[in-house]
């Protein structure tokens, strides 16, 4: 049984879902996104103990008291892990939420037993035409840019509707302030602190974190390993997620 509840954290009301026993692995969804991104994901809970969360203002979570920065993503996700996990997590994050993985890993990583970076980057530069689109021409910037940019050529058509049904359900100036927050982010000069396990997985399509910057972390991180996906853009644990499942499993299971 999954069991979804609220936890009151720095002013916001912030929505998870728990499912499963075991090594728990917490999942930080991307911009403009929610919780059900790791639906495909919650299978492994027959192993692991499944956590997902709505960060402010996504999903079923109030939004944030203070301004869209990484840095108060990043501060809420600590307290959030410090106030449901008994036990160090392994923390996986897709696109920006890759980023405020990547800060927990650099601030906190005695509270880590590793992470996991889908799709995401250490600097996440956004077109302008994106970050103003999203704020004055929302759900056609959405539907004409945001969308295909994130699709291979093999997404299937149910996953493309679901993807792009689920961003235009987000407040449009929270998705323009979420991007806003992503082209900020720069940690390019810290990773290589970070000491604990790192797998990277990139979308060999994706248009909107090229894998290079993938290529750019294993670079950079001392103990990263990098799997490019085939077939994949922006979302393969939607994409492809018995094979995004597979390598988590392998990556979970190799850390004692």
């Amino acid at each position: 049984m999954s069991n979804v509840t609220q936890l009151l954290l720095k002013g916001s009301n912030v929505a998870y879902d728990e499912i499963g026993m075991g090594k728990p692995i917490v999942f930080v969804h991307g911009a403009c996104e929610n919780s059900s991104f790791w639906n495909h994901q919650r299978i492994l809970s027959d192993r692991f103990k499944i956590i997902t969360i709505d960060l402010p203002g996504h999903g079923k979570s109030s939004p944030l008291s203070r301004e869209i920065e990484i840095r108060n993503y990043s501060d809420i996700v600590s307290e959030f892990l410090s106030r449901t996990c008994k036990e160090p997590p392994i923390l996986v994050g897709h696109s920006m939420g890759g980023a405020i993985t990547l800060l927990n890993a650099i601030e906190h990583s005695n509270s880590l037993k590793g992470v996991v970076l889908v799709c995401s980057g250490a600097k996440l530069g956004v077109l302008p035409s994106i970050r103003e689109g999203l704020r004055s021409r929302f759900e056609e910037t959405v539907k004409a840019v945001v969308g295909p940019r994130q699709f291979s050529s093999k997404t299937n058509l149910e996953t493309i509707r679901f993807v792009t049904n689920e961003i235009l359900k987000c407040n449009n100036g929270i998705a323009a302030s979420d991007y806003e927050a992503c082209n900020s982010f720069d940690v390019r000069q810290k990773l290589q602190s970070i000491q604990i396990p790192v797998l990277i997985i990139a979308g060999e399509e994706d248009k909107m974190t090229p894998a290079t910057w993938s290529s750019y972390l294993k670079e950079n991180i001392p103990k990263s390993k990098l799997i490019v996906m085939r077939d994949a853009s922006h979302l393969p644990m939607l994409e492809r997620p018995a094979e995004f499942n597979r390598h988590l499993i392998e990556f979970v299971s190799s850390i004692n």
